[in-house]
């Protein structure tokens, strides 16, 4: 076996930590907790286990129901959810806090407005994530998560995106969508800047190094984005929620080593497991590896839906009838 190098490089992803909707997010729960004897989050606030136990030790409890609330203030956690459980929320007699991230709030706007303006909305995300299923609730019966095998029989549409899904997975949704039959088309690339400069800098990372070390919960939808990412590029990936998960034999052979974490893992988290990843290698050195956002690119996309993602503006198109 070859023998370790004394030196290790450690290469460490900017941005990192809590993105600005999650960190909305908790600071609204511990506000409400200062405020309020009980406070409830209906269904867990973020996607992070370490956070959702801190905040559960502060008395801010989740819970899967509204019939498990019991007065205090409830909050609606950062990924939004349907309109109508917002109204039932409403009526428990309980302070009401809405944590939906900024982001995924512009798109329930623009998908509440592509259904009343009579466009069939088709949402490209995860069908089973709460952010998709909040915007299925804007669309009511007008909207569609989308499936390369789906049927569509609309004259009108509307397309967006989760707000945490890769480009290339929305631009391959387009390509697609963009050979149907239509009569007009809408599409808005509402993914977030934040969670695409994070997977641009996990990108370029894993083209440098040896080992990628991934850092978030296994239930967050990102932080696994981040974590496929980085095994595309042909690397050692282990995705972890806390120092503990961590294995010294993963590094045995590593001259260089890429972190990143998803948008819901907290600083306190990322420090944690770089102070144990230090320490795993004697004279050990850090890089800060800077941000860098995907480009908007389309290649294979027909016109009509490249001009339209571009600008979010309706394009007509004839019907190939």
């Amino acid at each position: 076996m070859r023998r370790a190098s004394r030196v290790m490089r450690l290469i460490v992803a900017r941005p990192i930590g809590f993105c600005f909707g999650v960190q909305r997010a908790v600071n609204l729960a511990k506000q409400a907790r200062r405020e309020f004897s009980r406070v409830w989050t209906l269904g867990a606030l973020i996607h992070n286990p370490e956070v959702v136990a801190e905040l559960r030790r502060e008395g801010i409890r989740a819970v899967n129901s509204l019939r498990q609330v019991r007065g205090g203030a409830l909050i609606i956690r950062s990924h939004g959810c349907p309109p109508e459980i917002m109204e039932q929320a409403r009526k428990l007699g309980v302070a009401l806090i809405d944590a939906t991230c900024p982001h995924v709030g512009r798109v329930q706007r623009v998908v509440r407005d592509l259904k009343s303006a009579g466009y069939l909305v088709i949402i490209v995300g995860e069908r089973d994530h709460p952010e998709v299923q909040s915007l299925l609730g804007y669309a009511r019966d007008a909207g569609m998560v989308y499936d390369s095998k789906m049927k569509i029989d609309a004259k009108k549409l509307g397309i967006v995106a989760q707000t945490t899904i890769p480009l290339k997975a929305f631009q391959a949704a387009l390509t697609d969508l963009s050979q149907r039959q239509f009569e007009e088309l809408r599409v808005f690339n509402t993914i977030c800047q934040e969670a695409a400069s994070r997977q641009a800098a996990a990108r370029k990372i894993a083209r440098e190094v040896d080992v990628m070390v991934v850092i978030g919960g296994h239930n967050s939808a990102n932080t696994s984005r981040l974590a496929d990412i980085a095994r595309e590029a042909g690397k050692q990936t282990h995705q972890v929620e806390n120092r503990n998960e961590l294995d010294p034999g993963w590094l045995v052979q590593a001259q260089r080593v890429g972190v990143t974490a998803g948008t819901s893992t907290p600083s306190w988290v990322v420090d944690d497991v770089l102070s144990a990843l230090r320490t795993s290698r004697p004279g050990l050195g850090d890089a800060m590896a800077a941000e860098e956002p995907d480009r908007l690119h389309v290649s294979g996309v027909s016109s009509v839906a490249r001009s339209a993602l571009r600008s979010g503006r309706s394009k007509p198109r004839k019907s190939h009838k």
